[in-house]
Order: structure tokens, then sequence, then C-alpha cells
């Protein structure tokens, strides 16, 4: 089994105990017309020359356009692995542990399960990345496309946590330099 079919199957081992096993709170977290903000970080393994690891962290808002899908934009900035990042003419980057790159996407999330303890949902979303010393991709600017399955565990009326696992292609589908990335992300949300 691959790396990814792992992350994978353990994601949904974890999604569905969680879902299962969770708190109690209300049933209409994903109605129409409920908006969220969301904090999110994560950590992706990558297939790029110049970068193996990177992180993220910042945040999303969304609004649910119908019962159970919403429309968010997210916000992350992308920090490479300090020991093997470096721009395509071999200058390291990272090595404070500083912001290499910023991206900006829009998404949409289907809860394809949801009740009152939490929901299961597929995402996906496309943006850019922009940075100068990227270790992502050859340019400054790089067309970003990824998929997301994850789950959101209810902890109040308005909060809850999720995770998901993100595959996330940067530098655009089919072209030369493109780096791979797949790993997961948390998040806190608040509803209202």
């Amino acid at each position: 089994m691959s790396r990814a079919q792992t992350g994978i199957s353990m994601v949904l081992a974890v999604a569905a105990i969680m879902v299962a096993a969770g708190p109690s709170a209300r049933a209409d977290d994903y109605r129409q017309g409920e908006s969220y903000v969301e904090k999110r970080g994560g950590v992706y393994g990558t297939s790029g020359d110049n970068a193996t690891r990177l992180s993220s962290q910042g945040g999303a808002a969304g609004v649910y356009v119908a019962n159970g899908l919403a429309l968010e934009a997210e916000g992350l900035g992308y920090t490479t692995d300090p020991a093997a990042a470096s721009t395509p003419d071999g200058r390291p980057v990272g090595q404070s542990g500083e912001t290499d790159a910023m991206g900006t996407s829009l998404r949409t999330k289907w809860h394809v399960v949801r009740g009152k303890k939490g929901s299961l949902h597929l995402g996906a979303g496309a943006g850019i990345l922009s940075g100068d010393e990227s270790g992502l991709g050859k340019s400054s600017i790089s067309q970003t496309n990824s998929a997301d399955l994850g789950m959101s565990l209810n902890m109040s009326k308005s909060v809850s946590l999720k995770a998901q696992a993100r595959y996330q292609n940067i530098g655009g589908i089919g072209s030369s330099g493109t780096t791979e990335a797949m790993g997961g992300n948390v998040g806190l949300k608040i509803s209202f």
C-alpha cells in the first residue's frame, strides 16, 4: 500500500471513530445561509525537487449556499522544509522558518454525511500561490489545485474541530516544474 493510500485509510478510520464517539451538538450546523471562519494548519510531503516537506498555516471563511454545501475562501502561508528546500537556482529558503509563499484559493465543501455529532466531507479548490523565493515551483506565481477528504467533530453549538487529508498540485496540472503534495490539516471552526 502506498504512502498516500495508507494516509487516506488512516484519515477515514479516525474520522469514523471520532464522528461515532464525539459529543452531541446541534444538527443544523450545515444549513444554507450559515457562515463560518476557521483557523487551520497542516503538514505535507512533496514530490518536488526543491522541497521535500512543507507546512501551512492560515485560515478560511465560508458560507453554506445549500444544505451541506459550502463555498469558502482560504488563505495560507507556506514554509518549506529548512533542511531540503532551495530555489530553482540553488539558494536555500526557509532557514528561519519564515513564510516562503502565500496562497489563496476558492474552495467547495460537500458534507456528504452530516449529523448532530459532526460530518464527513469532500472538498475541491483552485487558486494561486506566490513567493519571492519559493521552493515550491520555478516561478514566483503558481496555480494550485487540490482535493480534500475530511471530517468535522462538533464540540458545541458553534465550535467544531476539523481534520482532513489533502492532495495538492502546485504549478498547474500537466505543467513542467509541478510539485505534488499529500498530507493533511487540522482546524478549529466557528459557525455563526
